[in-house]
């Protein structure tokens, strides 16, 4: 009875705080959403604490980052990334401060890793997104700052190939230390030990995923037998992965700013063994939600063999956007896999 007495004061306690950080968290929203909040303010470290670790479905938290100055509005801007019909390279650049400015906006998107090939029956999952960094600081006239958005990987990646995560986006010059966004993960045996929370090699499998990872972790191979003990439930090879943050993150400190962010993004990925029916939905792109959660379905058509990597044309506009999925039911070998898209830095000055 003592002990259930202390388990219970123990809850309560508990419940306690959660109800406290959950008020301080909807007032921090609530005052964000009515204008997406101003640069002078200092910030709540429960919102950077969340937002730090926030991933889909809760991306809407985006709206408690500070898009606007602390009075008047933006009056000018730069951007800086790759503008060809690729949109996967880098691009770097040196911006003076002009003349009257006094405050900036920096924001920075890590560049999207790439997608793995197939094997067999197989395929790969889309390639994470990458981490996102945002802060609003004094400026002064004839500072210079070197503005660099990260590239994703140059070439589609074919079978024997490793995969290769996003690189990083980043901008250095006066009051900014280490401001830095990761470029998006890309290897499937990185994804199965961050989701599965435990390692995973060339012959183990992962809880839902009884399958084996193969080419050193960029794909999965379903023709494997079943081995009891090794999925969950036994001898179970369909699989569903959520949307959710992954460990690209971002980095840095101003000395008169709040450096706000959000991690890199692992897409929803699901396959039905049965059917050999595979699904792939991006998870959303900071400031860009109306074109970053495509979606795309393969089926196995008409009871016969099909492969091919998902393709989504909005998501040629995002920046950090992961590469598209592969999947195979045919004994395709010889596929090869879509790219990351470009980072990208954006300045807005008043």
């Amino acid at each position: 009875m003592a002990a259930d007495v202390l388990t219970y004061n123990a809850l309560q306690e508990i419940n306690q705080e959660l109800k406290a950080e959950s008020v301080g968290l909807s007032s921090a929203i609530t005052a964000a959403a009515g204008g997406g909040g101003g640069g002078g303010a200092a910030a709540d470290p429960n919102v950077l604490s969340s937002l730090k670790y926030a991933g889909s479905p809760n991306f809407g938290l985006q709206c408690m980052i500070p898009r606007n100055p602390e009075s008047g509005s933006w009056t000018g801007g730069v951007k800086v990334c790759d503008t060809s019909q690729y949109h996967r390279c880098g691009c770097c650049c040196q911006w003076t401060v002009p003349g009257g400015i006094t405050c900036a906006r920096f924001q920075i998107w890590g560049s999207g890793g790439g997608s793995g090939t197939s094997c067999c029956c197989g395929g790969a999952p889309n390639g994470g997104s990458g981490a996102y960094a945002s802060v609003i600081m004094p400026v002064s006239s004839g500072s210079q700052y070197t503005l660099c958005a990260g590239c994703a990987y140059c070439c589609h990646t074919e079978r024997g190939q490793m995969t290769q995560d996003g690189c990083p986006s980043y901008v250095q010059g006066p009051g900014l230390t280490n401001f830095c966004a990761e470029g998006g993960e890309s290897n499937l045996f990185c994804e199965s030990k961050s989701r599965c929370l435990h390692t995973v090699n060339q012959t183990n499998w992962c809880i839902y995923m009884g399958w084996c990872i193969c080419n050193t972790g960029t794909d999965y191979c379903v023709d494997n037998p079943d081995i009891a003990g090794t999925a969950y439930p036994d001898n179970r090879r369909d699989m569903s992965y959520q949307a959710t943050a992954n460990c690209k993150s971002f980095y840095g400190s101003a000395t008169s700013g709040d450096v706000y962010g959000m991690p890199g993004q692992w897409s929803y990925f699901a396959y039905d063994f049965g059917s050999n029916n595979a699904c792939h939905k991006h998870p959303g792109v900071v400031g860009f939600k109306n074109c970053s959660c495509c979606e795309a379905q393969m089926n196995n058509e008409n009871g016969g063999c099909c492969y091919q990597a998902c393709y989504c044309a909005a998501m040629c506009c995002s920046p950090g956007a992961g590469a598209w999925g592969y999947s195979t039911c045919g004994g395709d070998n010889n596929g090869f896999a879509d790219i990351g898209k470009t980072g990208m830095v954006c300045v807005s000055y008043k």
